[in-house]
């Protein structure tokens, strides 16, 4: 058969496209881009629209995606789950409306919802009742790989619906997902820490570069059969469409997410409507100056139908209802010159590649530097100094370098070899991780002494006014500070010989240097820079162990009891509070941190007292111990340190962002971005200023009270509200 007939191009076009859907869905690392594949799909489409004496029902055009596994038992979905046709511009949007009033034989203007699109892997749960019964991904459509087991990963996904008018039986359809910060932690983990699961099902770690992206991790995640690995991940889910339901009826579309709410499942926080295919491209744009905002990856927005009534009328395909339509959004890419690949160590050691880029406006900015991630992608990509390089920021803070336009390539262009050695202090890296990372091992690497230096006299740790990353970068360099203890033995003479340094300047950072040996015990073990110990966990340290002393001598096995890394975090990542729990003991057996340490009792810092352990324990009883509290907006009576401040000082701890665990929110009722919408979804309670003010006032201990808090007539302690 000649090579370039229709029926071979056909034929071609079907087999490479089933071989991409194999390797996204069940290997979850798919070798093209989404345009790539969507470019693909069109092609065959086109090629079967024009002969239709090779229509196949077989064809990817046809039919849904397959994620099915041998490692799970295949369940029948109540309803179908269909997948959806994409439109890329104005025009197909238009098509697409026109197809639908041709279809259900109407006149006038459809209103339509227009939602996000989670970049996640799809799920069906089923709820019985109101308790969960079973778990399925979309599999082919018509049935699912049953992960009821693993459904407890979604840390959101609630066992039992609350509310009223709770359906007999509700089938209801979503997207599981990866927070961009949850991949963050990871892929960071993944290359510092671990060189066994690779994520992608609970095989041998195989990658030689970090993971790909949040959706590729999630469904990997989902269908994992080791749960010590499943406990150490968060995934959430967020639902959108229904399935089949008994004792329910859904009249619009968009209403959808605020009934789902009231049941206690998650939903969406944005959703808009829009008349005829004008205003849903409207909607569509709106939704592309949010989106960046959102907690999870969006590669598109969703345009149904919103009157359920036709949605039956309208009918589907046996790919997708013809009621609902996905926009897709183009990744935002640029082609430009690597001119150099230079190599950052950062204060763990790590060596991070970077490509120095010719400046190129993308993302509404210009950027001139991109990430590499590590040799391992370098070299697979064969990425070389002197080529053409697209570059892509999807949503992505940090651009990365997607691939090379190998046919722009100059003449006598050699392949890239990592360094061998630091080349700020010309030790030997070391590899980590399946040789993904390499690391300088020298602890007094220049780069490694700036960072440390740096990170301990921030703001977040030791507070060290007038103490940036060029005062830092002077001290390394004129006056030969190796150390963060090194600080401490500065004169104002010293200061002076700095750059920029005057009588005034000199005297303040003597001053600050001076009153940092008085700040609390947790911004020491925050500055210290151990691994995986953030501003939080070095709190619950501080009060834990009351002591720097108490601390160091903490057996591994005290240290998995403490709050958030041990047992008491399984429901987050029992995996994850082993790693830090290891991570503070390994920190504390190492000679040099300890010599570090010594010199830094010897300078007069605050190393706590074997008292304060027990004041921790009495704090136990304040009125706030065990609430969580988060901040959004900002606060006209105060600034939001300050009010993390007073509410821990009344046993409450703070986090940064909304999770299952928050009890409260304190919003200036302005704010309705992401920890709005999770406190909606998980019932947090939220806070006005004014209610916040009452709570803590009426917190506070009564005068004369010995730090009791303020009693009502009734016994019940006062929180003002």
């Amino acid at each position: 058969m000649d090579q370039d007939s229709p029926k071979s191009q056909i034929d071609s076009l079907r087999a490479q496209i089933a071989e991409h859907e194999r390797l996204y869905r069940i290997e979850n690392a798919p070798v093209i881009s989404d345009d790539d594949f969507d470019i693909l799909v069109r092609r065959l489409r086109e090629l079967e629209e024009k002969y239709p004496q090779f229509a196949d029902e077989s064809s990817p055009t046809r039919a849904v995606g397959n994620d099915l596994t041998e490692s799970f038992a295949s369940v029948a979905h109540i309803a179908p789950m269909k997948s959806l046709d994409n439109v890329f511009n104005s025009a197909e949007l238009e098509d697409f409306d026109l197809r639908l009033h041709k279809t259900l034989g109407a006149e006038g203007e459809f209103r339509y919802c227009v939602e996000p699109k989670v970049d996640g892997a799809g799920v069906s749960a089923v709820y019985e009742r109101g308790r969960l019964a079973r778990l399925l991904t979309r599999g082919d459509g018509a049935k699912g790989d049953d992960i009821t087991r693993n459904a407890f990963v979604l840390r959101n996904l609630p066992e039992r619906l609350s509310g009223r008018n709770i359906p007999e039986l509700l089938e209801i359809r979503g997207e599981a997902y990866m927070t961009r910060a949850e991949f963050a932690r990871l892929s960071e983990l993944a290359v510092s820490e671990r060189g066994g699961d690779d994520g992608d099902g609970g095989g041998p770690a195989k990658r030689k570069a970090p993971y790909a992206n949040p959706r590729n991790l999630a469904a990997g995640t989902l269908k994992l059969l080791d749960r010590k690995i499943l406990e150490g991940r968060n995934l959430e889910v967020v639902f959108y469409s229904l399935g089949a339901a008994e004792g329910f009826e859904l009249k619009r579309q968009s209403e959808l997410a605020e009934i789902l709410r009231g049941w206690g499942l998650p939903s969406f926080s944005w959703t808009e409507l829009g008349d005829g295919p004008r205003g849903a491209f409207e909607r569509i744009c709106e939704l592309e100056e949010v989106r960046a905002d959102f907690p999870y990856n969006t590669d598109g927005a969703v345009v149904k139908l919103d009157d359920c009534s036709l949605h039956a009328a309208a009918g589907m395909t046996s790919h997708a209802p013809r009621w609902a339509v996905a926009w897709k959004y183009r990744a935002e890419r640029a082609r430009t010159r690597l001119n150099a690949i230079t190599v950052q160590v950062g204060r763990t050691g790590a060596a991070t590649p970077v490509a120095e880029l010719e400046p190129v406006f993308i993302s509404g900015s210009t950027v001139s530097r991109a990430t590499l991630h590590n040799a391992g992608n370098i070299a697979e990509k064969d990425i070389r100094v002197g080529d053409t390089v697209v570059i892509e920021k999807a949503g992505e803070i940090i651009p990365a370098v997607l691939e090379v336009v190998k046919e722009l390539r100059p003449a006598g262009s050699v392949p890239y070899e990592f360094p061998e050695n630091c080349l700020e202090c010309g030790s030997p890296l070391r590899k980590y991780g399946e040789k993904m990372l390499y690391r300088c091992p020298n602890l007094s690497c220049p780069s490694q002494v700036r960072g440390r230096i740096a990170h301990f006299a921030s703001r977040g740790c030791m507070d060290i006014r007038g103490l940036g990353a060029s005062a830092v970068d002077k001290l390394v360099e004129t006056l030969g500070v190796k150390d963060p203890a090194d600080i401490y033995s500065l004169t104002r003479e010293d200061v002076m010989k700095l750059d920029n340094f005057k009588d005034k300047s000199a005297d303040n950072l003597v001053s600050s240097i001076a009153a940092s040996k008085k700040r609390e015990l947790w911004r020491l073990i925050f500055g210290l820079g151990i691994l995986e110990i953030g501003e939080q966990f070095a709190k619950d340290l501080a009060r834990k162990y009351g002591s720097l002393d108490a601390l160091m001598r903490a057996p591994l096995e005290d240290l998995e009891s403490a709050r958030g890394l041990g047992s008491s975090s399984k429901k987050k990542g029992g995996e994850a509070g082993s790693v830090r729990a290891l991570s503070i003991r390994a920190f504390f057996d190492d000679p040099h941190n300890r010599a570090l340490i010594e010199r830094l009792r010897a300078a007069g810092l605050n190393f706590g007292s074997e008292g304060a352990a027990a004041e921790a324990r009495e704090a136990e009883s304040l009125p706030l111990a065990g609430k969580v509290f988060a901040f959004t907006g900002a606060l006209k009576s105060m600034g939001r340190s300050k009010a993390k401040e007073i509410v821990e000082g009344l046993g409450a701890r703070t986090s940064a962002s909304v999770t299952r665990g928050t009890d409260f929110l304190v919003s200036d009722g302005k704010s309705d971005g992401d920890k709005a919408a999770k406190a909606r979804e998980y019932g947090t309670r939220v806070l006005s200023e004014d209610e916040f003010l009452k709570m803590v006032e009426g917190a506070r201990p009564a005068e004369g009270g010995a730090g009791k808090p303020a009693v009502s007539e009734s016994g019940q302690m006062s929180l003002g509200i």
